[in-house]
C-alpha cells in the first residue's frame, strides 16, 4: 500500500514545485511589462498629447497726435519719445542742445566784450561804469566828454537829454581810445544780435519737429487695428510634429 501512495506523494511534489517555478516567471514578467507600459504612457503624455499653450499678449494703444505735437513745442524729440520714435527724435534733441549751447557761447562772449570795453572806458575816460544804461556808453563813444555832449543838445533844444555832469561825466584822454572802445562797444553789440540766428534755430526745430512727431505718430496709429485680436499656432518636438496649440489674443484700442 505504501509502495503504491509513495509515487503519487512524489509527483504531486514535482507538480506542485513546476507551477511554483511557472508562477514565479510570470510575476517577473508582469513587473517587467507594468514597469514598460508605465514609462510608455509618460512619454506618451508628454510627447504625443496635445498640450494648449495660451499667450495673452500685451495691447497695442494708440498714441495722441496733439500729444506728440505739443511735447516737440516744449522740447523737440519729446514728442517723438512720446510716440516710441527717439531713432527720428534724437536728432531734434541733439539740435536742441547744440542751439542752446550755441545761443549760450554767444552770450558769454558778448558780455566778456561789453565788460571789457567799459572797463577800458572806466580806466581812459573816467566815467563811472555802474548803472549807467546801453545809450550812455553808446553817447561815451561817440562824444569826446560829456561837455561836448551837453553842448550839441542845448544848441539843438534837447534839454530833456542833457546828462548830470557830476554823475555821468567823462573825458577822453585821446581819439584814439575813444576809437578803440567804439569799435570793442560795437561788437559787443553785434555779438548779442548775433544770438538771432540761434533764436530762429530753436523756434525752426520746433516746428520742424512738431510736424515730424506729429506725422510718425498718425503713422504708427495707422499700423494698430482696433479689436480683439486671436492668433494660433501648433507647437512641436523633433520627435513629434504637432504636439500642440498655441493661441495668442491681443487687445487694441
Amino acid at each position: 500500500m505504501l509502495k503504491k501512495i509513495f509515487p503519487i506523494v512524489l509527483a504531486i511534489l514535482f507538480i506542485a514545485s513546476a507551477v511554483q517555478v511557472q508562477a514565479q516567471g510570470l510575476n517577473e514578467k508582469f513587473s517587467l511589462g507594468s514597469f514598460k507600459s508605465k514609462k510608455l504612457n509618460e512619454d506618451l503624455l508628454q510627447r504625443s498629447v496635445p498640450v494648449l499653450k495660451t499667450h495673452f499678449a500685451p495691447a497695442a494703444t494708440k498714441k495722441n497726435s496733439a500729444v506728440s505735437l505739443l511735447l516737440s513745442f516744449v522740447l523737440p524729440g519729446a514728442g517723438h519719445f512720446y510716440a516710441d520714435r527717439m531713432d527720428v527724435g534724437g536728432y531734434f534733441l541733439g539740435a536742441e542742445a547744440a542751439l542752446w549751447l550755441g545761443y549760450g557761447g554767444f552770450t558769454y562772449y558778448a558780455n566778456s566784450l561789453q565788460s571789457d570795453s567799459r572797463s577800458f572806458a572806466s580806466v581812459h575816460s573816467g566815467l563811472d561804469k555802474n548803472g549807467k544804461p546801453d545809450d550812455y556808453f553808446s553817447n561815451v563813444g561817440n562824444y569826446m566828454s560829456v561837455y561836448d555832449y551837453n553842448n550839441e543838445k542845448l544848441s539843438r533844444g534837447e534839454y530833456d537829454l542833457l546828462y548830470d555832469v557830476g554823475s555821468y561825466y567823462w573825458n577822453w584822454d585821446s581819439q584814439s581810445n575813444q576809437g578803440e572802445f567804439e569799435s570793442q562797444r560795437r561788437k559787443s553789440e553785434r555779438t548779442y544780435n548775433n544770438r538771432v540766428i540761434f533764436v530762429t534755430g530753436l523756434i525752426v526745430n520746433r516746428i520742424v519737429s512738431g510736424i515730424s512727431a506729429l506725422v510718425l505718430t498718425n503713422r504708427g496709429n495707422s499700423k494698430i487695428t482696433s479689436g480683439l485680436r486671436i492668433n494660433t499656432s501648433f507647437t512641436g518636438t523633433p520627435d513629434n510634429h504637432i504636439d500642440g496649440i498655441q493661441l495668442n489674443f491681443s487687445k487694441s484700442f
